[in-house]
């Protein structure tokens, strides 16, 4: 059986809600790090990021949510702008 990048994401088995944070100030920066750091240490990061941006651009704004690759979606964005 072919293993796809999800299977060896270090995020597998964490709640989603970790990945999608909510709040606001000093709230909202505290949880997305906590979500980046696991990212940091994730074998396939590059490859969730890869589809983050993909799928992210065929979407509108209000679709790109959440921490993918270890980035917001601010810093997608920017990233995406500078490409």
């Amino acid at each position: 059986m072919t293993r796809t990048w999800e299977d060896s994401a270090a995020c597998r088995e964490i709640g989603l809600d970790t990945f999608h944070p909510e709040g606001r100030g000093t709230a909202l920066a505290a949880a997305e790090r906590e979500a980046k750091a696991v990212c940091l240490q994730c074998p396939v990061r590059r490859q969730c990021l890869t589809y983050a941006l993909d799928r992210e651009g065929r979407a509108d704004r209000y679709s790109r949510s959440g921490i993918w690759g270890g980035l917001n979606p601010q810093e997608r964005a920017a990233l995406r702008t500078a490409a």
